[in-house]
């Protein structure tokens, strides 16, 4: 496996790209939110590649980091979903706007994406929400070194509720407090907290 392309940018298009390096031209498939991240054409670049072999067909994709490369593989995991699917669900929703949707069960930021209708945005939750929902509550909500984490529901319930209000993820997780041990704390309690938190943003 091609693990990542380093060289120079000689073109970006639509959805695709070409970085040369060592006298080779290669050209990638690539969300248009990873060419969007891309500096000028001339420049180096390390791309993160996918290489997808079919009986008639051997294509290259391109990546801006690993995160956007594991969940475009996650996404192919979907029955019914192929690389040019997964590829333009990564072109209209960031992988933390995917992570979210799927730990939340959130249709709706799926249906804004060419091909993708209710039943598939549903199999994307139901297949996903094991993996993605588990590893992204791990990180996201992981406690300081020497705290005790308040219990999951407690904590995820702060957060819910801050998403409801319209912040964003990292806002939310950043505001709500890990409790120390020995320490009782309430959803009331946290979103107390918060608030302040915010309030000095």
């Amino acid at each position: 496996m091609i693990e990542f392309i380093q060289g120079e940018l000689s073109l970006k298009g639509a959805n695709y790209l070409i970085v040369q390096t060592g006298g080779i031209a290669y050209r990638l498939n690539c969300p248009s939110l990873t060419l969007a991240k891309l500096p000028a054409v001339g420049e180096e670049v390390t791309i993160f590649t996918y290489l997808h072999v079919r009986e008639d067909d051997l294509s290259l994709y391109g990546f801006y980091t690993v995160e956007e490369r594991e969940m475009f593989l996650a996404l192919m995991q979907v029955s019914g979903i192929g690389p040019k699917l997964a590829l333009a669900i990564l072109s209209h929703l960031s992988v933390q706007a995917l992570s979210q949707a799927i730990v939340f069960g959130d249709i709706q930021p799926f249906l804004g994406v060419p091909g993708v209708g209710k039943k598939t945005a549903g199999r994307i939750l139901l297949e996903l929400k094991d993996k993605i929902g588990k590893e992204m509550l791990a990180e996201e909500m992981a406690p300081e070194a020497g705290a005790a984490p308040v219990p999951t529901d407690v904590r995820s319930e702060a957060v819910t509720a801050l998403l409801a209000l319209g912040y964003s993820v990292a806002e939310a997780q950043k505001a709500v407090p890990v409790v120390r041990a020995g320490e009782e704390a309430t959803v009331e309690d946290l979103l107390r907290i918060a608030f302040k938190k915010l309030a000095r943003v």
